[in-house]
């Protein structure tokens, strides 16, 4: 036997533990799993779960009412012997009894020690259990609203218009974060240090993507998920594929929900990621992607009557502060008339 980490595995394989598990250990083998157990909450968890999954049981608290059991049985045993009172017997005898009386004593008192000690186990576990359990959270933004998450690891999220998600957090490692997204948010994840640290997960319809410290964003829009990388390294996996894309700096992939297919080309990250700071950046960005963006912010539809508007490019920055604004300063950059009635923006027409 060698001390060490054990794992789950590592115990219901191990022939030692497995002896140690029914009972059948040797005296070095029970001291040895004994001391193991005791040195922390976590080894008594493992050695419970491992002692389920062997013999079919788990430790259990030893009730009140067994201790009193046995100490019944002591005494009927003492009614039922009518000398065992009687002053008048024989040294030898009065010795015998005397000793049969300490060796009961202190049987009882083992019965009633590991009763007190598998208890102390149990109740620690169960506080443990109470301190691990995986804390589910949910976050959702209306048309034109944004919320900034921070997380326990230091990593923050900011959740784009009109997007939700769902992130869970184990409070046994405040790195192995999951998220699962429906919208478009961009993430800023702490720095994984080693190899050995949970990756951060965010989970799309079509795929998932995996991050050790790194900004990023994410968007699922129209059945499709759209990764932005704007530094550090993230890896991409296809639901529906067996592959995984790793990503440079600047480069955006893309693939369809029910395909393993990953487009992927460079791009200028702050057109992706501009929003966050309430500000579009456009560059060489066409029309119809701004008509996207305005659709999915502000819960929108946009009406071009212009079909010629549809090949136009636009370069520079907007205040993304609300729809007024945009759709005033692309009216400027655009110089037509837009028109703002109830849910629908009308684009086309020259202005008077």
């Amino acid at each position: 036997m060698k001390e060490d980490n054990y794992s789950f595995e590592d115990l219901t394989r191990s022939r030692s533990f497995r002896r140690w598990a029914d009972g059948t250990a040797s005296r070095q083998e029970r001291r040895f799993w004994d001391e193991w157990i005791q040195k922390s909450a976590s080894n008594r968890a493992l050695a419970k779960r491992a002692q389920k999954q062997i013999t079919g049981f788990s430790i259990k608290p030893s009730s009140r009412a067994s201790q009193l059991k046995a100490w019944n049985v002591l005494q009927a045993q003492m009614d039922r012997d009518p000398g065992f009172y009687t002053k008048g017997v024989s040294p030898a005898s009065r010795n015998d009894r005397m000793k049969w009386i300490f060796r009961a004593a202190a049987g009882f008192l083992l019965i009633v020690m590991t009763g007190l000690f598998i208890s102390l186990i149990v109740r620690e576990q169960a506080e443990e259990t109470q301190h691990t359990q995986i804390v589910r959270n949910e976050v959702a933004t209306d048309y034109g609203e944004r919320k900034t998450i921070g997380l326990s690891d230091g990593s923050k999220i900011i959740l784009n218009a009109h997007s939700s998600l769902v992130y869970t957090v184990d409070p046994a490692d405040p790195q192995a974060i999951e998220v699962t997204l429906d919208g478009e948010a961009l993430f800023s994840i702490a720095e994984r240090k080693s190899p050995d640290d949970a990756a951060f997960r965010v989970k799309t319809s079509g795929g998932l993507v995996k991050v050790m410290g790194t900004r990023f964003v994410v968007s699922t829009r129209n059945s499709r998920t759209r990764v932005v990388l704007e530094e550090g390294k993230v890896a991409l996996s296809p639901l529906d594929g067996d592959r995984e894309v790793i990503l440079s700096p600047g480069e955006l992939a893309e693939f369809d929900s029910g395909t393993d297919t990953v487009r992927t080309r460079f791009v200028n990250p702050e057109v992706y990621t501009s929003w966050s700071a309430y500000t579009l950046v456009f560059d060489r960005t066409p029309f119809t992607d701004v008509i996207e963006r305005l659709e999915a912010t502000f819960g929108v539809k946009v009406v071009v009557r212009e079909p010629r508007l549809y090949d136009r490019k636009i370069t520079g920055s907007i205040d993304n502060s609300s729809l007024e604004v945009i759709t005033s300063a692309l009216s400027n950059t655009l110089d037509v008339a837009i028109r703002v009635t109830d849910k629908t923006v009308y684009v086309g027409g020259k202005r008077p």
